[in-house]
């Protein structure tokens, strides 16, 4: 069903504020960002920004886990499309360094606040971050398990993999964006595909 247009204007400014919040927290960080600042990025009154969100803490999280869903859909898709463990832990590569280099103000956030979310876990909220966190973990655990089975990948601890993709993958991508590297990111990929699945590779 088509949104009306008072709906579609809603869902215009709540997504603006969210868009120009994301930007202060990428520049100066969630605690020295302020909801003024944000109701000035936006070029709100600061009762327009309540009407979508009670706090700073709810914009800040509503960020996290909107971004979060996303990521997580394209993974699923592309893992989806891939035929074997090791097709599957590079279309998660392509995909992670495709969405981070277009939402880089959200990856400085990712990477450089997680101090700030993991306090917010108390809030149902920052659960939910955590929890979509714990979900992309699954993902990539399930693969390892997978290839371990089929006997692609040595017999080594899944979830420990798992994590250790992870950092390593965001570590990789953090330098690169922050770096402002001109390297394209087909070959970023290559590097970071060799070393990892040399690593794990039953063949090896």
């Amino acid at each position: 069903m088509a949104l009306g247009r008072r709906e579609q204007e809603r869902k215009w400014r709540r997504q603006y504020i969210l868009k120009e919040a994301e930007k202060l927290f990428a520049k100066k960080g969630y605690h020295q960002t302020t909801m003024a600042e944000i109701a000035k990025a936006s070029e709100f009154g600061m009762a327009t920004i309540y009407q979508f969100f009670k706090s700073k803490e709810e914009i800040y999280l509503t960020l996290f886990n909107e971004k979060l869903d996303l990521l997580l859909r394209l993974v699923k898709k592309a893992v989806k499309n891939a035929s074997t463990p090791t097709e599957k832990i590079k279309a998660i590569l392509k995909t992670d360094f495709s969405f981070f280099r277009e939402h880089r103000n959200f990856f400085r956030l990712y990477i450089m606040e997680k101090e700030a979310i993991t306090v917010m876990i108390r809030e149902e909220l920052g659960r939910e971050v955590n929890q979509k966190h714990q979900e992309g973990l699954k993902i990539i655990r399930e693969i390892i398990e997978e290839g371990i089975k089929k006997g692609e990948f040595r017999p080594l601890p899944p979830q420990d993999i798992a994590v250790l993709f992870a950092s390593m993958v965001e570590g990789y991508i953090h330098a690169w964006i922050k770096e402002e590297d001109n390297t394209a990111p087909e070959e970023k990929i290559k590097v970071i595909t060799e070393l990892f699945l040399r690593g794990i590779s039953a063949k090896a």
